[in-house]
């Protein structure tokens, strides 16, 4: 039998395909796009953002948005849009608010006038382990490639909403998940949270990264040894297994282990027992296993560079982390996360991202994913001089070429606005006249914007 590839994961226990109950909001932040100028702006517990033409709000100079159109508050871990009496009304999604009140949440797309806002959500920083356990030793926080900073995990792309229900599934089992996806993607991240929203949360996660030591180094962390076990063993050691007992343990590039360490992997899975370097006695060890890793694991089972019957057991349910290029929404979050975190480093006041900046992001292919997005902020802050950052303080990669719009985002905001359009022809039994009062714009441009979607009415 044919060993299965990690895009056809085999669920056991969960449903991903099920809604859960909207998840309390710590923090989220709003994309806020007027014609080709691109926004972030965070919003906090108890903050609230107020859309308007007049002095103190998020200003939109357009004669279709009121003096104090909209509010957008996050109160008790939900986002309220409020229309403030506005004399065009606020649409969230297919819906038009007027002197009303809508939950949204991440994902969700708000239009006040010609500006367009899509709500992405934030979870609370992320720490390395349990009170109990000590952080990693100096240097080894940045040698995973998926090291994003602690700061905010941000979600915002339909893609990453979907993998994040799942994992809040994942979080209740007991299930062994293995995590793939390109080098930088945040796979460790995705463990992470698994373990912070488990019932093993009060216990140690622990990490080892299984390509950045040799293999008898890698068999004595995982498993331990006793004194004398070999040179330099001067003294009985527990290993990583018995470390995470209580908890869990995330066996980071597990497609780098060596085969002998393998064999002793799976023999400690099955049994649920370790036996430490130079000992044959056996301790028991209570630990969830995470995996993680950016090899095609189907190709080196079937080319002998992975137990087939190792990857059966690691791989009760497969998650796949899409690359950053596929989550054109969340690159401006992040890329604000990272600016204000280098910032705060060098004791500066956070930038903003110039529009021509931020299409610049918007359309890079990243290959490096996250990591990569994350040195080029620590590049520009270091470039910068004023409160914007320019085209010409990215790294030189992101500089050349015209910026354009990005084609996911562009397209997920037009899907948006076709949705709309046809929504309010439908109420309005395709009365073009009504149709554009209800959506805030001329017939004119009701008509034109028919003709570039292909509606009819």
């Amino acid at each position: 039998m044919p060993p299965r590839r990690p895009s056809e994961p085999v669920v056991t226990e969960v449903d991903p395909e099920v809604e859960p109950a909207r998840e309390a909001l710590d923090q989220v932040y709003l994309v806020c796009r007027r014609d080709e100028r691109l926004d972030v702006v965070p919003v906090g517990e108890g903050g609230e953002v107020v859309v308007g033409r007049t002095e103190g709000t998020l200003l939109v100079d357009s004669a279709r948005v009121s003096r104090r159109h909209a509010r957008i508050a996050l109160r008790g871990g939900r986002l309220e849009v409020e229309d403030l009496g506005s004399r065009n009304g606020t649409r969230v999604g297919s819906a038009v608010l007027r002197g009303e009140k809508r939950e949204a949440g991440g994902g969700d797309v708000i239009k006040v006038g010609p500006l367009v806002i899509v709500v992405a959500r934030a979870d609370r920083a992320l720490a390395w382990a349990s009170p109990s356990v000590a952080p990693p030793p100096p240097g080894d926080e940045q040698d995973d490639d998926d090291a994003t900073g602690r700061e905010a995990t941000v979600v915002a792309d339909p893609a990453m909403l979907a993998l994040h229900r799942v994992v809040e599934r994942l979080a209740a089992t007991t299930s062994t998940v293995l995590v793939v996806g390109e080098t930088g993607t945040g796979k460790e991240v995705v463990a992470e949270r698994i373990h912070r929203r488990s019932p093993r949360a009060g216990g140690a996660f622990v990490r080892i990264n299984c390509a950045s030591m040799p293999e008898a180094l890698l068999e004595s962390e995982l498993f331990g040894h006793e004194k004398g076990a070999f040179t330099g063993a001067d003294r009985r050691r527990a290993g990583h297994f018995e470390a995470a007992s209580g908890g869990t343990l995330l066996l980071d590039e597990i497609g780098e282990m060596p085969l002998p360490v393998q064999a002793k992997l799976l023999r400690v899975l099955e049994r649920r027992a370790v036996v430490r370097l130079g000992s044959s006695e056996e301790t028991p060890v209570d630990v969830r296993i995470l995996c993680a890793t950016h090899r095609d694991l189907e190709r080196d089972v079937q080319c002998g560079r992975f137990r087939q019957d190792l990857f059966y057991r690691i791989s009760t349910f497969t998650l796949e982390v899409p690359p950053l290029r596929e989550r054109p929404t969340e690159v401006l979050l992040l890329a604000d996360a990272f600016l204000r975190r280098f910032a705060a480093q060098a004791g500066k006041r956070a930038p903003g991202l110039s529009g021509e900046a931020a299409q610049r992001l918007l359309v890079h292919a990243w290959p490096g994913n996250v990591r990569e997005l994350r040195n080029a902020m620590e590049h520009a802050i270091v470039m910068a001089e004023g409160d914007v950052v320019q085209p010409d303080h990215l790294p030189k990669g992101l500089r050349g070429g015209e910026a354009k719009a990005a084609p996911p985002m562009r397209d997920a905001l037009e899907d948006a606005e076709r949705s709309a359009i046809a929504a309010a022809l439908a109420a309005e039994n395709d009365n073009r006249t009504r149709a554009a009062r209800r959506l805030g714009i001329s017939r004119r441009a009701l008509i034109y914007k028919m003709i570039k979607y292909g509606l009819r009415g």
